[in-house]
Order: structure tokens, then C-alpha cells, then sequence
């Protein structure tokens, strides 16, 4: 894609570059340059509290619309603003998840609960997500997940059973959206549902997986009977 950046696109990336300059010192001058592939298991806290400082300044989730918290940045502004990230050595991002695949997917078919509930937590740097898609048996064939959402009508809840492999930071997460599936009597993409469930509770079992350099920045993530809200199926 060849993109053409106007006059307004350039004092946008002149903005973008001053502010990075003026905060990625003091505190945060450890962790430039850190945290990208291969280096995700350094500066965890630190990099959390950037993403705070990130939000105080508006730069977090800048493509979204502005009436949910974001500054409703064109893609010319959106590469841009990743553009001087890299440039000025910026940390690699702990709330992309959440930023770039949570919060697009409820901005387009969440319900107006579901976004008054989440977003604003992504939003401020404050609430971690990761994905439950890929499983052992079916890595990311989506259509051949195993993962059950069971709905318990005496709690009236959704109950999981299953595994989710090759989670990325889940143990440093809050939330995951898994993908369960709904009805067994159904194969394939039918009988699918897309769920938000909060990691911190019984029946979420996270086991890091070590690789060979002895870090762990992807899990394993069981479920027996974790559960999640009516109202937290998409």
C-alpha cells in the first residue's frame, strides 16, 4: 500500500515524535527498546505503567472512535504514529490485544454493555487481554476447536471446558476472549461463540510454556468449569 502523508499527517507525526521524546526518559528510559519479540518477559510492570502513560496522553487505541476514548486517527496517522514508535525506540506494547482485536471487535458487535463494560479499562492502559483461539489438536483451524461453552441454566452462566495453547502473556493478563463452541452437535464454523471471561477465577488454570532460551512468554490456559456472564457472548 503507497500511502501519501499531507501537511496535517506530517504535524500529526511532529506531534507524535515530541511527545515520545519528552516521555520516554526519567522512569521509562530502561525499557526503550524492550519487550519486542524474543525480549517479552522483561520490564512487565514497567511496561503496564507505560501503557498508563500512553493513555494519559492519548495515545492508546487511536484509531477508535473518539466518542469511546480514541482520537479517530486516519491509517495514514495510524502508520504514522507506529512509524515514530519504532523510531523513538518505544517499549514493545503489552495492551495490543485488547487495543488492536478486543476493542475493534466489540466497536463493531458488542453490545453497548459489553463496550461500556471493557473498553474504558483498555482503553486507560489498566486492563490486559489476551486470545484463546489455537488449541492442540486443531492450532489455528478454528473450525475444528474443541473448547465447550456449556450454559448452566441453574446459575444461568456459560461453563468452559477445554484447552487453549500458545497464549501470548496470558499469565500477565486480565481477560481473555475465548472461542468455544456452543453446540457439539454442530462441526465446523457452526455452533461457534465468541466469549469474554476474566482469567482471575476458579476452574482457569495458566501453565507457562518454557522455550529454549528458558522464557515463557506464551501458556498453556485449561478450563473446568470457568464461566462467564449471559451477556458475555458476543
Amino acid at each position: 500500500m503507497q500511502l501519501d502523508f499531507n501537511a496535517a499527517d506530517e504535524q500529526f507525526r511532529a506531534e507524535v515524535a515530541d511527545w515520545l521524546q519528552a516521555n520516554l526518559r526519567g522512569e521509562f528510559a530502561a525499557i526503550r527498546g524492550r519487550g519486542g519479540p524474543g525480549d517479552e518477559h522483561h520490564f512487565v510492570a514497567e511496561r503496564k505503567v507505560w501503557e498508563q502513560r500512553l493513555a494519559e496522553g492519548g495515545w492508546t487505541c487511536i484509531g477508535w472512535p473518539t466518542a469511546w476514548g480514541g482520537r479517530g486517527a486516519t491509517i495514514e496517522q495510524q502508520v504514522i504514529f507506529h512509524e515514530e514508535y519504532a523510531r523513538a525506540g518505544g517499549p514493545g506494547r503489552l495492551g495490543h490485544i485488547g487495543e488492536t482485536l478486543t476493542g475493534p471487535t466489540l466497536l463493531a458487535f458488542g453490545s453497548d454493555v459489553q463496550k461500556q463494560r471493557f473498553l474504558p479499562g483498555i482503553r486507560a492502559g489498566q486492563e490486559f487481554w489476551c486470545q484463546g483461539y489455537s488449541e492442540p489438536s486443531a492450532g489455528s483451524d478454528l473450525s475444528n476447536i474443541k473448547t465447550r461453552a456449556e450454559w448452566d441454566e441453574s446459575a444461568g452462566k456459560w461453563r468452559f471446558y477445554g484447552q487453549k495453547v500458545w497464549t501470548s502473556l496470558a499469565h500477565e493478563s486480565d481477560f481473555i476472549f475465548v472461542l468455544a463452541r456452543t453446540n457439539p452437535e454442530l462441526s465446523g464454523h457452526r455452533g461457534l461463540g465468541f466469549f469474554l471471561l476474566r482469567l482471575a477465577q476458579a476452574g482457569i488454570e495458566i501453565r507457562p510454556i518454557t522455550q529454549l532460551t528458558g522464557t515463557a512468554e506464551f501458556n498453556e490456559v485449561f478450563f473446568d468449569g470457568a464461566c462467564c456472564d449471559a451477556e458475555d457472548l458476543v
